[in-house]
C-alpha cells in the first residue's frame, strides 16, 4: 500500500462523512486482506520454520550417529593395529625358534655323521691290524 493510500485511509476515518463509506468499507476490506495475506505468510513461516527445527534435529541425530561410528572405527583401527604389532611379534619369535631347531638337528646329524665316520674309519682300523 502507498504511503499516499495510507494518507486517504487515515482521513477518511479522521472525518465521519458518510459520502465516504464505501470508501471506507473498501479500505477495510483491503485491510482486512493484507491481513489475511499477512496471517497466512505468518502461518507459513511458522510451519517452515517448524520443518527446518525438524530437520536440523534429524541432521544433529545423524551426526551424532556418524560421530559415534567413526569413534567405533578408531578404537577398531587400533585394536587391529595392536593385534597386527602382536602377530608380528609372534612371527619373529617363531623364525627365531625354527632358527634354532634348525641348527640344533644340524648340529645332531652332523655329529651322527661324525660318528659313522668315526665308526667306519675305526673299522677299517681294526680290520688292516
Amino acid at each position: 500500500m502507498k504511503k499516499q493510500d495510507f494518507d486517504e485511509l487515515m482521513e477518511t476515518f479522521d472525518a465521519p462523512n458518510l459520502d465516504n463509506q464505501p470508501l471506507i468499507k473498501s479500505m477495510n476490506n483491503q485491510l482486512n486482506n493484507v491481513k489475511t495475506n499477512i496471517l497466512s505468510t505468518q502461518a507459513q513461516i511458522d510451519q517452515q520454520t517448524a520443518e527446518i527445527e525438524k530437520k536440523t534435529l534429524q541432521l544433529e541425530e545423524k551426526q551424532k550417529q556418524v560421530f559415534g561410528q567413526s569413534q567405533e572405527l578408531d578404537d577398531k583401527m587400533r585394536l587391529l593395529e595392536t593385534r597386527n604389532k602382536m602377530l608380528q611379534l609372534s612371527i619373529e619369535r617363531n623364525a627365531y625358534k625354527k632358527k634354532v631347531i634348525y641348527s640344533l638337528l644340524a648340529v645332531i646329524i652332523a655329529f651322527l655323521v661324525g660318528m659313522l665316520f668315526f665308526y667306519s674309519f675305526a673299522s677299517k682300523m681294526q680290520l688292516q691290524n
